[in-house]
């Protein structure tokens, strides 16, 4: 997922238009491969967007370093980080980076994605659904040029179509499962490692209101195992299709329902040393 390569989808019509011309007229061409049909679908995703969601962006150089954070604010399609530099859901793709295909849990696609260029290397970790994806991302710094060689920036996003109207239910509550994902930014040698858990999120609608409550759960780290505790926010006001809340700068959520009829949701959140994102769909009535 990293930003400023060229479009996936045409580099992906090309490939195929290419193979199909070492066949015959006779013979039909191969069938897409795994890695093929999952950035097609990925393109498809990123062309039907209208939403994203940008957590704040965090720096480090080791794993005692204070963190540095740049400010990231979201409208629509658009968000800016420090007032300097513009995201737009169009800017996301996957020519230049490698997929390793992790399966599904949950109802969400898990990959991982690497590239590395001549002036940092990424790693993604990510979870596809049909109309949104989320992913927590790092960028090494590397080339000699940059005055912060050496540096790891995180970026947590949540990429999708809304159609900014609130879910519905004919019952007084609605529940949506899936992932959430995250990274550690605690003083410790597993900063920046990825932490992976389970997301619930209730939607109470009640008469005067519709209200949500997230809750993480099964948390552990990828690598290590180690587990991490609980985390939950509850009774957030749903409106024109997401929730959020801020009580401190490391202590703050945003989520927003994705999909025609509301059926997933994605968001990002920071809290108790981990920033991540999280994701998911609706679970049968």
């Amino acid at each position: 997922m990293r930003r400023g390569f060229p479009n996936a989808f045409a580099a992906l019509a090309l490939a195929i238009a290419l193979a199909a011309c070492t066949h015959s007229s006779d013979s039909p061409p191969p069938p897409p491969t795994p890695d093929e049909e999952a950035r097609a679908d990925y393109a498809r995703i990123v062309s039907g967007a209208n939403a994203l969601l940008n957590g704040d962006e965090l720096a480090y150089f080791g794993a005692d370093d204070d963190i540095e954070r740049v400010g990231v604010r979201c409208l629509d399609d658009v968000c800016s980080a420090g007032f300097a530099r513009f995201t737009r859901t169009s800017d996301f793709c996957l020519d230049c980076v490698e997929l390793d295909l992790l399966g599904e849990r949950r109802g969400v696609r898990q990959v991982v994605e690497r590239g590395s260029g001549e002036y940092l290397d990424t790693h993604v970790y990510g979870g596809w659904l049909d109309h949104s994806f989320f992913a927590s991302q790092t960028n090494l710094l590397t080339h000699d040029m940059l005055p912060d060689k050496g540096a790891t920036v995180v970026t947590n996003y949540a990429v999708g179509f809304s159609t900014e109207e609130n879910p519905s239910a004919v019952d007084g509550s609605a529940r949506w499962e899936g992932l959430m994902i995250a990274r550690d930014m605690r003083a410790s040698p597993s900063r920046g490692q990825v932490i992976l858990g389970n997301v619930d999120v209730t939607v109470d609608f009640g008469a005067s209101a519709i209200t949500a409550d997230v809750e993480f759960t099964g948390i552990a780290n990828v690598e290590s195992g180690e587990t991490w505790h609980d985390m939950a926010w509850h009774g957030m006001a749903v409106e024109e299709g997401g929730f959020a809340r801020r009580d401190a700068p490391d202590d703050t959520i945003s989520g927003r329902f994705f999909g025609p009829g509301e059926e997933e949701i994605g968001g990002v959140f920071e809290r108790d040393g981990a920033s991540g994102v999280f994701g998911g769909r609706r679970a049968p009535e």
